[in-house]
């Protein structure tokens, strides 16, 4: 295992893999991307490598990494959503998309030729935000990818691949900071010549993952303001002119309104039904997530915190989103790797505005149009409540807790496999390991390895080493 740092730190991720690529990339035939907060047990990245021999015209094959690691309450309920839902939807992605599939950055396998050939990252005119650099990269290679006539796949029925998630709300939406930026960026790259029309559709269900948050507030918004005009006007039931002979009568569309509460209903609880039905046709699947009961009560817990904190993502992305639009670019720091906390201070500095647009909205809407209150008082209460939400959500105890009471349990938890157990309990003892001095590449100094014999730090000790400020890439860093 060969560390090595780049002094010229251009282009974040991609300029680590790039520059790899570039300089070792001719001496392999294929890579794995992994994260900092990665992990694949060794039966995935054989199978990912069989598979790549298999098929000469993959050009990228990703797996399907789910989230654990986290015990905060936030990032529980983000484990267990994706454990139960994300294996179907990936399934139904990877069976509808075939070889035009999409890429996200780690967890998976790439043949390197083409990806030197074909996957060079364009350098956006303009300034950034939606100039310079790309940082989203994953979705640009892999349309690059395709368009080479190559082929990108998931793999999502591989187990074995992992990751991590933000312990809270607020480091989420700052990851999701940078994922804004990344994807409005895709806007200048829909039009490229040559690419698959799938491609396309890619990139414009990245950026509209993004506006959607601006569109759903501004629909919120305008609703409220029609109800509150229409609350406050008195019937008239004689229009002026020929027609007031007859006349015009109220329309209730009481009808039209159900309709539509019970289409977005199944489009919002859909895919989480079915993915507690498949649980529990499976049995030991069902017993990974604790039983029939226990998986019951989890699906409730989390829809229902999934309906308090939108709001506040909508607030985030909306500012985000208006944020990249007015030239603000964002700055790529190193992510928390930990359970933290969030205090009071700290949510009330970030969501003071979502708290006082709740507080005026809902004054405003009880006062002019009562009946419409009620039906946004969902959101409403995710915008008052959002600040103790945010806090509590970040609590670890919080989330032993629920785990205590049999809650938001995973598969990956009930029954760990052996990598995530080795995590969770690393030796300790120092690893010896023998290395033929033509293995060692070029970019290895000899003052760094001199001599046939290597001595690896036990893993306890790398996990102390200081981090490098790059936060991402194909560098063995911390938690590499």
């Amino acid at each position: 295992m060969f560390y090595r740092r780049r002094i010229d730190r251009s282009e974040r991720k991609a300029g680590n893999i790039g520059d790899f690529v570039q300089r070792w990339g001719a001496n392999y035939e294929c890579m794995l991307v992994l994260d900092a907060d990665s992990v694949m047990s060794g039966h995935a990245l054989v199978t990912l490598a069989r598979i790549m021999e298999a098929h000469p015209r993959l050009g990228i094959l990703q797996s399907l990494p789910l989230p654990v690691g986290r015990e905060t309450l936030f990032a529980r309920l983000i484990q267990f959503g994706a454990r139960l839902n994300s294996p179907m939807l990936s399934s139904g992605l990877a069976y509808w998309q075939v070889g035009e599939s999409n890429y996200w950055g780690h967890n998976a396998i790439i043949r390197l030729r083409p990806f030197d050939a074909f996957c060079k990252l364009p350098h956006l005119s303009g300034k950034p935000p939606l100039g310079g650099h790309i940082l989203s990269h994953d979705f640009v290679e892999a349309a690059f990818m395709r368009r080479g006539g190559f082929e990108v796949r998931q793999l999502p029925d591989l187990s074995g691949s992992w990751e991590e998630v933000p312990a809270n709300v607020l480091d989420y939406a700052g990851r999701d900071r940078r994922w804004t930026q990344g994807n409005l960026q895709h806007s200048r790259l829909i039009a490229t010549p040559g690419l698959h029309y799938l491609s396309r559709i890619h990139l414009i269900t990245g950026i509209v993952s993004y506006v959607s948050s601006p569109m759903w507030l501004a629909l919120l918004l305008l609703s409220s303001v029609l109800s509150a005009i229409e609350a406050g006007r008195r019937p008239q039931y004689f229009l002026p002119g020929f027609r007031s002979l007859f006349p015009h009568w109220p329309q209730i569309r009481a009808g039209e309104t159900a309709v539509l509460f019970v289409i977005t209903f199944v489009v919002l609880l859909l895919p989480k039904i079915l993915g507690y039905i498949l649980a529990l046709r499976d049995r030991q699947l069902r017993r990974g997530f604790g039983g029939s009961l226990r998986l019951a009560g989890s699906l409730l817990v989390e829809q229902l915190f999934s309906i308090l904190l939108a709001p506040s993502m909508m607030l985030f992305h909306s500012t985000f989103v208006v944020q990249t639009l007015l030239g603000r670019s964002v700055s790529w720091d190193a992510q928390s790797r930990s359970d933290r906390g969030v205090t009071f201070r700290e949510a009330f500095r970030r969501q003071k505005w979502h708290l006082l647009l709740g507080l005026v909205w809902g004054a405003v809407m009880f006062t002019k149009a009562p009946q419409f209150f009620w039906w946004l008082t969902p959101v409403l209460i995710g915008l008052i409540c959002g600040i103790p939400l945010t806090v509590m959500t970040s609590r670890t105890s919080v989330g032993l807790a629920a785990r205590g009471w049999g809650l938001l349990l995973t598969p990956e938890e009930t029954a760990p496999p052996p990598e995530l157990e080795t995590l969770r309990h690393p030796p300790t003892e120092p690893i010896s390991v023998s290395v033929p001095n033509s293995q060692i590449p070029m970019s290895a100094s000899a003052a760094a390895v001199n001599g046939a014999h290597v001595e690896a730090l036990p893993l306890g000790a790398v996990a102390a080493l200081p981090p490098v400020s790059c936060s991402d890439g194909p560098v063995l860093g911390r938690s590499g």
